[in-house]
Parts: structure tokens; C-alpha cells; sequence
């Protein structure tokens, strides 16, 4: 019997960050009927990945000196993405604003991940060891699986 190996949370993140980039892509070059899809992947994809960071990644940084200084940060961008997800989750893709918050969301996303990777992660590799890396990408990924219910709920109110 084979196991499927466990990724590290960073390399389950960066593969998110990956998703969300290609969907932004996607929604750039969309037609309004499909923009909505769009956005729906976007809104899952997004809420999913922001709450379990803050259910597994974040409580894991506030262990070191190191990481705790970039949680705050993170977190209030995460909150912008968010008020900007509902925001946008109320219009539709015809309305004038649909376009303009996408952008806006694109452009926090685009920058809460340049920093994410750029600065977060090498202070994370500086605390913590593979196999605490491993171990936080399997509650990362258990984390996701409980909240995905809800998120879905979240997506239709």
C-alpha cells in the first residue's frame, strides 16, 4: 500500500497562490456569463486558503520571534481581501464596480503573495524544520476539509 506523501504547508500554498493566479487570469479574459464562475472559484478558493492559514499557519508563526512580527500584517490583508470577496459576492459581473473591485482584490491578493513568499516564508524556513513544515501542511490541509462546508454555505447567503 502507498501512502500519498504529505506536501510542506509552504509548497501547499505556493501551489494555491498558483490556483488563484490562473483564475485571475481566467477572469481577465472572461465573458460575463462565465465571469461568475469565476468569481465563485475565486471567492472558495480565497476563503478557504485565508482561514486555514489563520486556523494553522499563523498560530504556528506566533511560536517564533522570527515570524510572529508578520502576522498582523497578513492577517489585515487577508481581512481586505475578504471585505472585497463580499463586496464583489453582492454585484453582478455587469455592474460598472464588478470590474473595478476585481481589480482592487487582484492587486491585495498579488501583493499579500509577493510578500507571503518573498519575506514570510524565508523567515519560516529559518524556525522551522521539514518535518514541522510536513506536519503543518497535513492540519492545513484536515483544516480546509472542515471548513470547506461552511465556505460553500458562505458562497450562496
Amino acid at each position: 500500500m502507498t501512502t500519498a506523501r504529505t506536501q510542506d504547508i509552504l509548497s501547499l500554498i505556493e501551489a494555491e497562490h498558483r490556483q488563484v493566479e490562473q483564475l485571475f487570469t481566467a477572469v481577465e479574459t472572461a465573458g460575463n456569463n462565465k465571469l461568475y464562475d469565476f468569481f465563485n472559484q475565486i471567492y472558495k478558493a480565497l476563503n478557504l486558503h485565508t482561514r486555514a492559514e489563520e486556523l494553522v499557519f499563523y498560530p504556528a508563526m506566533q511560536e517564533y520571534e522570527e515570524t510572529r512580527k508578520y502576522i498582523q500584517e497578513a492577517e489585515e490583508e487577508h481581512e481586505e481581501a475578504n471585505v472585497l470577496l463580499e463586496e464583489l459576492k453582492v454585484l453582478k459581473p455587469t455592474d460598472s464596480e464588478f470590474k473595478t473591485k476585481m481589480s482592487d482584490l487582484k492587486k491585495a491578493v498579488q501583493h499579500h503573495v509577493k510578500e507571503e513568499e518573498s519575506e514570510i516564508f524565508s523567515a519560516v524556513r529559518q524556525c522551522m524544520n521539514q518535518e514541522q513544515l510536513t506536519q503543518l501542511g497535513r492540519e492545513f490541509q484536515e483544516a480546509k476539509a472542515k471548513i470547506e462546508q461552511d465556505v460553500e454555505i458562505a458562497m450562496t447567503t
